[in-house]
């Protein structure tokens, strides 16, 4: 589905009149409760409403991912009613039980984490990653938080890594039939567009062959660059529209420094090949 738009990122524009405290206070708010909350733990914003669970609420290293999407909606929707702790104590209760004990369990929700330039990767030095103008990670993807996936782990499921990447592919395949594409028109003109997708990493749809393919046709063009400035940010321009390249500029400054950065270089994409600019 292609809609049509300016330049703005949709979840900038989520309704919040009726709220008490804007999107910012809100997160700053659920961080502050669950380090109250849970006083062993370890908790830092790692984007928009994304917090990174950095240590267990019984202290042990973690690698998982909380979301405050459904969180910072239902907020908006019922104002001080919203019971904040009885929330966050639901999703970080589920932090401490362990993987799926076997590969059949897991396999429907593993996908593909980029990590290029990600300061948390550093907390999980036996993460498995693979290049792609940086690197490329997995994660167990939840409704509501996520779990990086390491060597160890795939060893105690018997699993080639070979078959994790191929799962992972194929679930980012099936998500990305539920994405919408968000033309940046200029004068009736597509000049680029960006992907919405709730509750999954956007950044990782560019390895799918669907995307360039779908991003060639509607660009009009063989080459493009792609823009990952966070995980939660994915644009597309043709690689020789130097005129948008210098419109984006700032926003990929602000989407930079907005959440835990991936890359501040563009990904070229030509004829499914990828290159990071130099």
């Amino acid at each position: 589905m292609i809609r049509h738009g300016r330049f703005f990122r949709v979840e900038e524009f989520i309704d919040a009149r009726q709220a008490l405290m804007t999107r910012e206070e809100f997160e700053s708010i659920a961080l502050h409760r669950l380090q109250t909350l849970y006083p062993r733990a370890r908790f830092l914003k790692a984007g928009q409403l994304e917090i990174a669970i950095l240590r267990t609420p019984s202290g042990r290293p973690s690698a998982h991912r909380l979301r405050l999407a459904r969180a910072w909606a239902a907020f908006c929707q019922h104002g001080e009613r919203f019971d904040l702790d009885g929330y966050l104590s639901r999703v970080v209760g589920t932090v401490e039980h362990k993987l799926p004990a076997d590969w059949a369990a897991a396999r429907a929700t593993i996908l593909p984490k980029l990590a290029l330039a990600d300061p948390l990767s550093k907390q999980s030095p036996d993460a498995l990653f693979y290049p792609l103008a940086g690197e490329l990670g997995y994660t167990l993807c939840g409704e509501n938080a996520e779990l990086n996936i390491n060597r160890e782990q795939l060893e105690r499921w018997e699993v080639a890594e070979e078959c994790v990447l191929a799962a992972a592919i194929d679930n980012l395949q099936k998500i990305w039939q539920r994405a919408s594409i968000v033309a940046w028109t200029v004068q009736d003109h597509v000049r680029a567009f960006h992907i919405e997708l709730r509750h999954v990493q956007k950044a990782s749809l560019i390895l799918l062959p669907q995307f360039y393919e779908q991003a060639a046709e509607i660009l009009g063009c063989e080459a493009l660059w792609a823009a990952v400035p966070n995980r939660q940010f994915l644009v597309a321009f043709a690689a020789d529209d130097q005129d948008f390249r210098q419109t984006l500029e700032p926003i990929l400054r602000k989407e930079w420094d907005g959440g835990v950065p991936l890359t501040r270089s563009l990904i070229r994409i030509e004829d499914g090949e990828f290159s990071l600019e130099d």
